[in-house]
């Protein structure tokens, strides 16, 4: 097979599988635009004496419809169940409890309705009746449920396998529809779990962005000041699994020789999974493709471009034909509330114009802290790479600081960074702004 087809032959499959990982149907019929389908918004007019507004907390109402169906359950006599049925209800119960303290609920991410049951979210948060049947069979078969009814509520769900389940639980199937909450669209803040878009480190991290970012990189030698523009954009789907894809464009402007290097073409999938709490692992795999020039000032411009994001330095050996792998992991609130640390590392695998077979090990860490709207970060990466065809080898590290505004809310979160090469820092040093649109 020829090198074009055998990379037609991955892009399509890599394509397939991401068609493939859509949300199922949703079901249509029942509607609510309370907390439950039968107690309604009960629960937060007996805490609160008023009904819930579009200014309370998400996370307070499921909370409060939680506690409130927990204690009614344990309130109900039991003296006619069998004494195995007994245990069972107050295994449930003990489950749902446990449920409600660990406090990880999902969000309504795809159904047009305003509210309604998800059996599993996206970033794979499940519901309250979803974790007491995962405790029962496993994640695997609680999965295969949120495949066929991911948004349906229990009386709506024809699964034999969850009329079963229901019948060892102790509880009635009514009760389980008054544990059933319905959840709203993930809400403005909602995407701060995932912590910022960080500016030196790899652009992908799991959620759907379109990124311009245009700067300068200042040269010690005065030959000229390289004008770049980055592109990105990822599309992520339903189930964490997405497609990426970017390039960068350079020119050479106040030189007497005027130049222009186009990177090589980086794309492939990415997919983000919830760890614990608000953090997260995304693993991502593409192809290199090669479309940059190989003469000498492009070649001479890409490397002093590379300087600027060591992590994506191979986008930069012009010709370069090859993959990468990565992996981040993104902890938020890990070690206090307006505080995010990203880890990254990867290898790059690549020939560059038919020479040598070569690897590219990378790696990242990166500290964000958020004070309202305005997010403050410090970076660093590095990788191991050749600078041009015909160079060795060596480590090369960048050191940098950015200020953005993010919200979490979709749209733009423009921001200003500063980075500079640790091996060459009196030599050059990069200015960029980005516009990132999160969608």
């Amino acid at each position: 097979m020829t090198p074009s087809r055998h990379l037609a032959v991955s892009a399509i499959l890599l394509m397939a599988g991401f068609l493939a990982c859509g949300a199922p149907p949703a079901p249509a019929g029942l509607h609510t635009d309370t907390i439950n389908l039968i107690l309604g918004d009960e629960s937060f007019q007996q805490r609160f004496g008023r009904p819930p507004s579009v200014e309370d907390d998400e996370d307070l109402r499921i909370r409060v419809h939680l506690e409130y169906v927990l204690e009614r359950l344990r309130r109900r006599s039991t003296a006619e169940l069998s004494p195995a049925a007994r245990e069972a209800r107050a295994r449930s119960l003990e489950r749902l409890e446990a449920y409600l303290q660990r406090g990880e609920f999902p969000r309504n991410d795809g159904h047009p309705d305003a509210r309604r049951p998800t059996f599993i979210d996206s970033r794979g948060r499940i519901c309250a009746v979803g974790y007491l049947f995962e405790q029962e069979l496993g994640r695997e078969a609680a999965g295969a449920i949120a495949a066929g009814y991911k948004y349906a509520f229990i009386r709506e769900m024809e699964s034999p396998l969850l009329r079963q389940w229901a019948t060892t639980t102790g509880l009635e199937l009514e009760e389980l529809e008054m544990i059933q909450p319905t959840y709203s669209a993930p809400a403005a803040d909602d995407d701060e779990e995932y912590g910022p878009r960080f500016s030196l480190l790899d652009p992908f991290d799991g959620r759907s962005h379109i990124a311009l970012a245009p700067g300068f990189l200042f040269d010690g030698r005065g030959d000229g000041v390289p004008v770049r523009l980055d592109l990105s954009t990822s599309v992520m789907g339903g189930c964490g699994l997405g497609a990426y894809a970017a390039v960068s464009l350079t020119k050479l402007t106040g030189a007497e020789r005027s130049a222009s290097a186009l990177s090589n073409l980086d794309v492939g999938m990415a997919w983000g999974r919830s760890l614990f709490s608000d953090s997260w692992l995304v693993l991502r795999g593409g192809l290199l493709i090669p479309t940059g020039d190989e003469d000498e000032v492009g070649s001479s411009l890409n490397a002093s471009v590379a300087a600027k994001r060591p992590s994506q330095a191979v986008l930069f050996q012009p010709g370069a034909l090859g993959g990468r792998v990565g992996a981040s992991v993104i902890l938020g609130s890990a070690f206090c509330s307006s505080c995010t640390l990203r880890l990254e590392a990867g290898l790059d695998g690549y020939s560059a114009f038919y020479k040598a077979f070569q690897f590219s090990p990378r790696w990242g860490a990166g500290f964000a802290y958020r004070y309202q709207s305005l997010v403050t970060m410090l970076e660093i990466a590095g990788a191991r790479y050749a600078e041009s065809p015909s160079s060795r080898s060596k480590l090369h590290h960048s050191v940098g600081f950015a200020l953005r505004r993010a919200t979490g809310q979709p749209g733009f979160q423009p921001g200003i960074s500063l980075s500079v090469p640790l091996e060459d820092r009196l030599e050059r040093w990069f200015l960029g702004v980005d516009l990132t649109m999160r969608y």
